[in-house]
């Protein structure tokens, strides 16, 4: 993967992390006291992304951000993202709204997948005859999956000639940035729970707590005057990195001695789902117990959140615009009908199984599938201000259960170049695999919950 082997210079990389964190300040600084993105609750690494791209080389040509290293950047933050993921502890709950929003989250994957690849298909026999199919695949990578991992499997189809396919998931990813946050909060000023933006904690809206109101962030676990415990925290991700280098190392040496080398581009792009397992082996073997109470579920909660800032941040940065212009069209069409549908879909299920917590659930779930879980967090922090509800909880859980029935679908948007070489009729192959999977999550999703309305009839 070429981001593995990506040559950067200290100084390069000195200076890209201090001028993505100044972009970040800025963001900060722009979050609390322009009264426009404290009315939609823009992130402030989503302004910082978008800062850093005017300003980079892609627009003004102001800052020297290169945007081949800012990709790398993401394909790495993914990998420490997903680490943390697995090393934080959770209850492992599979409650109603769980087990339902987990279905939601794998259907809106696949519909998602085929809305976007049959458009790709059409407009690929129509209008742009040398448009790549794989282009609308990244639907659902951008949207439901998040910018990460969008570049990341992106990137390694260039191996099989898709050329900037990284950087179009990377548009579709802050495409759906802007709906989570832009169409979540028009429909959250439209609910009738909260029709005045006002009742929004000033806090969550400005992005700054008084003095006086400052949580509790993290624990110190070990003796500072032995050890700083968060440096602690930090060799231990990086210590897991370094084996997901290891482990990913290995098995692309066995593909290539069993003639399998075409699949290693693949093999990489996969890394963040090593790093992840290898973080849960460490968590559930090696710090089960005693052994593991040093470990600090907020300082881990923390690192989280730094890694996904400037994910967020660099996925923006690293957008290259001349792309995104040559094929609009093509990405204007997917992106809309995409939209509509995950909305309809949603909302449309979200009635339909659930008795309490309908609104709360519905934009909570939106925003997930369009940008990501901290998309819809944030929305639920405005309808659920003190989080009283189970379903921030519910969000959460339920990511981990469709990232498990959903790894197939990571396998499946593969097969169009490992088997059939990126003929056209090896995407139309997958495209009716991926209706036939999503008909099978609806029959078991229909029968769970034929199973348990009565049980849950009071939800």
């Amino acid at each position: 993967m070429e981001a593995w082997t990506l040559e950067v210079g200290v100084g390069e990389l000195l200076l890209d992390f201090c001028m993505v964190g100044c972009c970040l300040i800025a963001g900060t600084i722009l979050r609390r006291f322009v009264p426009f993105f404290q009315t939609f609750l823009i992130p402030a690494s989503l302004i910082a992304g978008f800062l850093g791209l005017l300003l980079g080389p892609e627009a003004l040509d102001l800052i020297p951000l290169n945007t081949e290293r800012m990709g790398a950047y993401v394909y790495h933050l993914l990998a420490l993202t997903f680490i943390c993921v697995g090393l934080f502890k959770t209850e492992e709950k599979h409650s109603w709204g769980v087990v339902n929003l987990g279905y939601m989250q794998v259907s809106i994957m696949l519909l998602q997948g085929i809305i976007g690849l049959g458009i790709a298909l059409l407009v690929a026999q129509t209008l742009v005859p040398d448009l790549n199919p794989a282009m609308g695949i990244l639907l659902p990578l951008g949207f439901a999956m998040g910018p990460g991992i969008a570049y990341s499997i992106g990137e390694s189809w260039t191996a099989y000639g898709f050329e900037n396919a990284g950087s179009i998931g990377l548009t579709f990813a802050a495409v759906g940035f802007l709906i989570a946050y832009f169409w979540g909060m028009m429909m959250v000023n439209r609910n009738a729970q909260i029709n005045d933006n006002q009742s929004v904690p000033t806090y969550i809206r400005t992005g700054v707590r008084e003095a006086g109101d400052y949580p509790v962030g993290s624990f110190q676990t070990f003796s500072g005057a032995a050890v700083e415990p968060f440096a602690v925290h930090v060799a231990l991700i990086g210590a897991i990195y370094l084996i997901t280098y290891w482990v990913t190392v290995h098995l692309a040496s066995g593909l290539q001695s069993i003639g399998l080398g075409a699949e290693i581009p693949v093999l990489w792009s996969f890394h963040f789902i090593f790093a992840n397992l290898i973080a849960l082996a460490t968590r559930r073997s090696l710090l089960r117990g005693t052994r593991g109470t040093w470990m600090d579920n907020q300082t881990i909660h923390r690192l989280t959140g730094t890694f996904a800032e400037y994910l967020i941040a660099a996925s923006i940065m690293a957008i290259s615009l001349s792309i995104a212009i040559r094929f609009v069209i093509p990405m204007f069409l997917i992106c809309m009908v995409g939209t509509l549908a995950t909305y309809y879909f949603l909302k449309w299920t979200s009635e339909m199984v659930f008795k309490k917590h309908v609104f709360e659930r519905f934009v909570g779930i939106f925003a997930e599938m369009t940008g990501t879980i901290s998309s819809g967090l944030a929305l639920l922090k405005v309808v659920d201000p003190d989080f009283e509800t189970p379903v921030p909880q519910e969000l959460v859980l339920s990511s981990g259960m469709a990232l498990t029935f959903g790894f197939p679908l990571l396998i499946l948007i593969n097969m169009p170049f490992t088997l059939f070489g990126g003929s056209t009729s090896g995407f139309v192959i997958v495209l009716g695999i991926m209706v036939a999977y999503l008909l099978a999550v609806a029959i078991a999703w229909y029968g769970y919950v034929r199973k348990k309305r009565k049980d849950q009839a009071s939800d």
